[in-house]
């Protein structure tokens, strides 16, 4: 072995306790500045993580510089690990191996796995850099609420925005030319003012150049992957990134409750996240919005447990110098479960209907949908229920234990379709669900939505009438026209009669050729007499008809008119569809899943939309999966857009616009 691959071998054995020693200091000091700002905590983890990247190359500097015989056992680990293995060997037997066995294997295990996690590193790059190539320019309106943020955050450089579709959450991603990628699904899911705290999120991270450093974290993690100490002291400088442009996000956007719920409809839209992009969505999110909202003053102090595990950790890889990563999943998968838990408890949407399901788990639930009479009325309050489960955690009964009267029923219609994770036969559940008032901006969409069912019934009624009169006078203009056919008839009727008479008379008088002439002319007339009595009964019968037509007719209408009439406190019917489709989105499906269910729809983008094909796409829809939800959104100039979404993505008890 040559003295620069020992002197390395040396470094990395050593970097075991050095290691070890560095993150136990940086848990005094994140506990001393427990109460300090985020600021001082980033950056003492910042200059921890450095000073561990640092020993290794100080300490084989010094191996490789020290006398030839010293370096046969240097390293304090290497010595330790050699003395471990002396005493663990049976007595009278050969030791296992001396200090050198370590220094040969140390250097080639290190390379492998550096090639790994360097191959790792290059298909997050590649995976980046594929988004960015898919990504398209945003809206203008985008584009312009991003530069006023930029200048009222006093950020020199020229920022960036891409839209990606495959995209989970927002992130920052390059490293000399950083950009913020947006997804679809977050410009549709969150509110302009939501979407202005999370774009002032992403604009801190670039105004921190948390990128560059982003990216000599991902090559500490690289070089040193085996040891524990270097993951959790990663970990912890993102959790503090975050926190720290939270703090600048706030400043910007000026309303942390706006904020907070910002993040928690990003985590309810989210699946997984690229490993190369910095986000809004990191870190410990209980804990960031509990610190947003002002509930928690101080940082979270860093737990004995990681300590312990740290601690385990190195001296297992001080005995074996083997790489073991399970801290930094473990303490990432406490992040995830925090997030989730979240989720489920969650705030009220815009709808004003917030669902407390009591730490309890559900595999699938419906929305639950404040009654319009109780809206109407301004009607809030809780309404407790205990659900009784089967064991396959399906609802078989509930019951209400309190709440309105009025909020009671829409409560125990959903309760009843739900289905938990954690059922047994006959144990019980209590679900609480709030009902408070939503935002006037909602109250007054359902306004307008109201109004427009209005204006469409009033304008139906006026169509109706019209036609109503229209078939009044045609019965009208029938019955006289039928009276004067009547008239005219009797009339020549009568004068038939006169003929008739007249002829009686003249025959007596007349000779018998006379006489004859008038007996054929008479007889004449009372063939034309019989043809005009049965053209008469022809106009009656006919008239009759068309009589019983016209009221045919009119039930007809009465009857459509019956069907049009949209209740006062729902809204409209699908008769009111009509426009151009301008979009059609899908949330909460993957891409297979979400490309094979567009396959199956009977419309495309610019196709004009009816009642007719939007029956079929619910149909379509229904067969694909009963449970995803469908709303529509018309715009003033007829423009149509359509979103399918899953349970829970965000979408679900919204109404059709």
């Amino acid at each position: 072995m040559t003295a620069m691959a020992q002197a390395l071998s040396v470094a990395l054995l050593d970097f075991v306790w050095q290691g070890l020693a560095a993150a136990f200091l940086l848990w005094i000091v994140l506990y001393v500045l427990k109460d300090r700002s985020a600021r001082a905590r980033y950056a003492a983890s910042c200059l921890t993580l450095a000073a561990m990247a640092l020993m290794p190359v100080v300490t084989a500097f010094l191996a490789y510089h020290a006398p030839a015989g010293a370096r046969g056992v240097t390293g304090l680990a290497t010595a330790a690990a050699h003395a471990v293995r002396v005493a663990a060997a049976p007595p009278g037997a050969a030791p296992f191996g001396s200090a050198a066995w370590l220094e040969q294997w140390a250097l080639p295990v290190w390379f492998a796995g550096v090639l790994v996690f360097s191959l790792r590193l290059v298909w997050a790059a590649r995976r980046v850099s594929a988004l960015r190539r898919r990504s398209r320019t945003p809206e203008a309106a985008v584009l312009a609420l991003v530069a006023g943020l930029a200048e009222r955050m006093k950020l020199a450089r020229r920022v960036r925005v891409l839209v990606a579709a495959a995209a989970d959450c927002p992130g920052v991603v390059g490293w000399l030319r950083p950009a913020v990628l947006l997804p679809a699904a977050t410009l549709a899911g969150l509110t302009p003012q939501q979407l202005e705290a999370v774009l002032a999120h992403e604009l801190a991270h670039i105004q921190r150049y948390d990128h560059l450093v982003n990216m000599l974290q991902t090559v500490v993690e690289t070089l040193l992957f085996y040891h524990p100490a270097v993951w959790w002291a990663s970990h912890r400088i993102r959790q503090e990134r975050e926190l720290c442009c939270d703090d600048l996000a706030v400043a910007a956007c000026g309303d942390a409750l706006c904020y907070a719920r910002a993040l928690t409809r990003l985590e309810r839209l989210r699946l997984t996240a690229p490993g190369m992009a910095l986000g809004s969505t990191g870190g410990p999110l209980l804990y960031r919005i509990r610190r947003i909202l002002g509930e928690a003053d101080r940082s979270p102090s860093p737990a004995k447990l990681p300590g312990m595990l740290a601690l385990t950790f190195g001296l297992i890889c001080l005995a074996l110098n083997m790489p073991n990563l399970q801290l930094a999943r473990g303490q990432q998968q406490e992040g995830t479960i925090a997030a989730t838990r979240v989720v489920e408890t969650g705030t009220p949407d815009d709808s004003g209907v917030s669902v407390d399901l009591g730490g309890a788990s559900v595999i699938h639930r419906d929305g639950v949908e404040y009654p319009g009479p109780a809206l109407e009325k301004g009607t809030q309050g809780t309404v407790l229920v205990e659900a009784t489960l089967d064991a396959t955690g399906m609802v078989t009964d509930a019951r209400v234990l309190s709440g309105p009267q009025a909020l009671r029923k829409a409560v125990l219609e959903s309760v009843l379709g739900w289905r938990f994770a954690d059922g047994a036969e006959g144990s019980t559940r209590r679900v609480s669900v709030t009902f408070q008032m939503p935002p006037e901006d909602a109250i007054t969409r359902r306004a307008a939505e109201k109004a427009r069912a209005d204006v469409r019934a009033r304008a139906l009624t006026e169509e109706l009438e019209a036609k109503t009169r229209a078939v009044t006078r045609a019965q009208e203009d029938l019955a006289r026209s039928s009276e004067d056919r009547k008239r005219s008839l009797e009339e020549s009727l009568a004068d038939a009669k006169q003929m008739a008479a007249s002829a009686e008379r003249m025959q007596a008088a007349s000779d018998l050729l006379r006489q004859r002439d008038w007996q054929r002319q008479a007889e004449e007339l009372e063939n034309r007499l019989r043809m005009l009595q049965d053209s008469g009964s022809d106009l009656a019968a006919g008239a009759a008809s068309l009589a019983e037509a016209q009221r045919s007719q009119v039930a007809d209408l009465e009857k459509r008119l019956a069907e049009l009439r949209v209740p006062q406190h729902s809204f409209p019917d699908r008769i009111l569809i009509a426009g151009r489709l301008r979009s059609i989105t899908v949330q909460g499906l993957s891409d297979a899943l979400r490309d094979e269910l567009l396959s199956k729809l009977p419309v495309h983008v610019e196709d004009e939309l009816t009642a007719e094909s939007f029956e079929k796409i619910e149909e379509a829809v229904r067969q694909f999966d009963e449970h995803l939800h469908i709303s529509l959104t018309i715009s003033r100039n007829g423009q149509v857009d359509l979103c399918i979404s899953a349970p829970g993505s965000g979408s679900a008890g919204e109404p059709r616009q």
